[in-house]
């Protein structure tokens, strides 16, 4: 902890020399794609890190790869939250960090670290007590039911695990240590395909099936919580500082909350909107399904691109906004919009352009490659507005504008896409291109939106709205 205030630089987080202190990161250190970079790879890792699961479970049997791949929907659900809240509070941290309050973001690690602790706690619970529950509500019975409980009952045990480690990984974000997060992903990743292994391949090993590959993932993710706790709090040197009073207490945690709520509720409705646009294609037909499924693999990829983007940016942009540099904003976030559009079309081309080859890759079934390279050149009319709507939204949460894009965000999903896809693919029979169609203008009227929202808000005149001047603070 830091006594007096002569130290209080030498507190902060950033990077070691020597055998001395550590010096909070200075804005012109944190650029957009030095911190987007690493949170990609730490992206693909989680991504590659299922895949390794459901190849696994693929091994033991199709009925054991179908039940936990059902489920996994509430898994990816509850750890998207943990990750969303980790988002939200490194916002907090970066902006606080941007205003030189080194004492005040110690304070709200502390209260973040607590409420992470307290969400796991009862979302690992919650799991545990209605693993069955929750298994039968996803169509499952008989053996898939028990296949399911089961990797239900394990995973729960890992809910804290995942929450604290979502937490620490927000606070290295915020400091601009992105790449010791990534380090992390990769070692959680490495130690996850050697239990698999161990428990679930190996020839003489134990062969525990689904409660293997559940358990691998659960230590996995400990050992990657341990190593996330070793750079926070010994390498690089994070200080955790409790409050004064339970009144401080209080306030932290309602401005933590008051940022990551909005950021956890848009994810929330868009999750069960894709699980309301999955019944409408089953509707439609098995092969239309098929391709979807096949496709979001690859379009997941061009969206984790995206997504480590904008998460970077928002780091960015939140330092600048504590430091009240406008000017720094706009050409920040100019650059990151016009680049994330242009990559993510580019992208989109490409594989389009290789629908037939990279369909081939996952099915032999021509009806369902011909579906597949469809959805492929469609990706063409949505990818690059959900890459500007997450840059665009990042944008706007770093200046303090946190409710703004998720209520266009949840509003636009189930007042436009939702109805729309329904429409012009069951009544209108446009099939699974009604889906794309209406995918197309849900994301391109949500990026007009926010584009609009953050032109009238970054004008001059308004500048006071969205940044405010640093003030000196004698405490923090």
């Amino acid at each position: 902890m830091c006594g007096a205030r002569h130290r209080e630089q030498s507190c902060g987080p950033a990077n070691r020399g020597g055998g001395g202190g550590v010096t909070v990161p200075r804005k012109s250190n944190l650029g957009v794609f030095s911190l987007s970079w690493p949170i990609f790879l730490q992206l693909t890792c989680t991504y590659v890190m299922g895949l390794v699961d459901v190849w696994t479970l693929g091994r033991i049997s199709d009925d054991a790869a179908g039940a936990v791949g059902s489920v996994s929907t509430l898994v990816t659900f509850v750890l998207m939250m943990f990750s969303f809240m980790g988002q939200g509070g490194s916002l907090v941290y970066a902006r606080s960090l941007g205003e030189g309050r080194t004492t005040k973001v110690q304070e709200y690690y502390f209260v973040a670290l607590l409420l992470h602790i307290a969400l796991g706690v009862v979302v690992g619970a919650m799991l545990y007590v209605f693993a069955e529950d929750a298994a039968r509500l996803m169509g499952l019975d008989g053996r898939l039911l028990s296949y399911g409980t089961t990797f239900l009952e394990v995973v729960a045990a890992g809910a804290l695990l995942h929450s604290v480690m979502a937490m620490l990984g927000g606070a290295m974000a915020a400091n601009g240590f992105t790449l010791q997060a990534m380090f992390a992903a990769v070692l959680t990743n490495i130690v996850n395909i050697v239990l698999i292994y161990v428990l679930v391949l190996s020839p003489s090993g134990t062969r525990w099936g689904v409660q293997g590959v559940a358990l691998s993932t659960v230590l996995a993710t400990m050992v990657g919580l341990l190593y996330s706790v070793r750079l926070v709090f010994f390498r690089i040197g994070i200080t955790f500082r409790r409050p004064a009073s339970a009144r401080d207490l209080w306030a932290h945690g309602a401005l933590l909350m008051t940022f990551t709520l909005p950021t956890m509720l848009e994810p929330a409705f868009w999750q069960a909107a894709q699980i309301a646009t999955t019944r409408i294609i089953a509707a439609v037909g098995t092969d239309e399904l098929s391709a979807r499924m096949y496709t979001l693999s690859i379009t997941n990829m061009i969206g984790m691109f995206s997504s480590a983007l904008s998460q970077g940016l928002q780091i960015s942009l939140g330092h600048l906004a504590g430091a009240g540099d406008l000017d720094g904003i706009r050409r920040r976030a100019h650059g990151a919009h016009l680049a994330g559009s242009a990559i993510a079309l580019a992208l989109a081309l490409v594989t389009a352009s290789c629908g037939g080859w990279v369909m081939g890759w996952f099915t032999s079934d021509p009806q369902v490659i011909d579906a597949g390279k469809l959805l492929l050149w469609c990706g063409l009319l949505y990818l690059p507005g959900s890459a500007l709507i997450m840059t665009t939204a990042s944008t706007l949460r770093a200046v303090g504008h946190v409710t703004y894009p998720a209520a266009v965000g949840i509003l636009v999903l189930w007042g436009v896409f939702v109805p729309l896809a329904y429409l012009l693919s069951l009544p209108f029979g446009l099939a699974i291109l009604g889906v794309m169609i209406a995918m197309a203008v849900d994301e391109n009227l949500r990026a007009l939106l926010l584009t609009v929202r953050w032109r009238y808000l970054s004008a001059p005149e308004r500048a006071h709205r969205i940044v405010k001047q640093p003030e000196t603070d004698p405490v923090a």
